[in-house]
């Protein structure tokens, strides 16, 4: 009896070990942490002539410049300078290519197409992008509104050029994924290479699964549907996201990571 009782003290011993060393480790070995994007490359049924982007980032993670290249080409080398408070300008080849209103958490607030005409953005207390206008004819034009639940971006509403009239509704469904590095899949900014860095804003805690996009002054309602299929690389992140659209093309990119960043 008394050899059995030890026997039952070490075997709980044990697995109080165990379990104190998993817990360890869950705090502090397998907290999933961002890493910094590297390269995108995209190609689509449509343009099979793959698009690709090499980033470099400071100490402080910020962007300072990426390469792009086109069907294995060089189509530009792009600089970006923070020197001046508040501002952002960009350079292509050595040459002016945008200048930005930057806010003090680095989001871009302004983008200047001409001395009187812009782009605006508007930010929430998280730091999602929930607003974008135009300003042109000497009047802001609202474009855009995003919706934010639970973390993601669960709508974007387009407005026509008068700002009223409602022209495009896109509503997204996530998986139970973590996006971990921060892929910016639900954005209304038209690039690859633009959002990447944070300028625009938080991006969705989750992996987008699909969305639904219609016109609401069609009737009926024609609802299309783009659906993500993912492979992951051997540290779990993204490596190859497949978009395919309501008529069966697809789009691909394909993403590296810095290592230990």
């Amino acid at each position: 009896m008394k050899k059995f009782l030890g026997l039952l003290m070490m075997a709980t011993l044990l697995a109080t070990s165990f379990l104190s060393c998993k817990d360890d480790n869950d705090d502090n070995n397998n907290t999933p942490k961002a890493s910094l994007i590297k390269t995108i490359t995209f190609s689509a049924d449509w343009n099979r002539g793959a698009s690709g982007y090499e980033f470099f980032y400071d100490t402080d993670k910020n962007v300072t410049n990426f390469d792009r290249t086109y069907e294995g080409g060089a189509d530009g080398a792009f600089v970006y300078d923070y020197s001046v408070a508040g501002k952002l300008t960009l350079t292509k080849d050595g040459e002016d290519y945008g200048s930005y209103d930057i806010n003090a958490d680095g989001l871009i607030t302004k983008d200047y197409w001409s001395a009187d005409e812009w782009a605006s953005y508007e930010y929430n207390a998280d730091g999602f992008l929930v607003k974008g206008i135009e300003h042109w004819g000497g009047e802001d034009h609202l474009k855009y509104e995003i919706t934010i639940t639970d973390g993601n971006i669960s709508k974007i509403t387009t407005y026509d050029d008068d700002g009223v009239t409602v022209k495009k509704i896109k509503e997204f469904t996530y998986t139970i994924g973590d996006n971990v590095d921060n892929l910016q899949q639900a954005n209304v900014i038209d690039s690859d290479w633009k959002p990447v860095g944070g300028f625009y804003g938080k991006a969705s805690k989750k992996l987008v699964d699909y969305f639904e996009y219609w016109d609401p002054r069609i009737t009926p309602i024609e609802k299309s549907k783009s659906t993500l299929a993912y492979e992951f690389d051997t540290s779990d992140r993204p490596s190859k996201v497949t978009k395919t659209l309501t008529d069966m093309t697809t789009e691909i990119w394909n993403y590296t990571y810095y290592e230990n960043n």
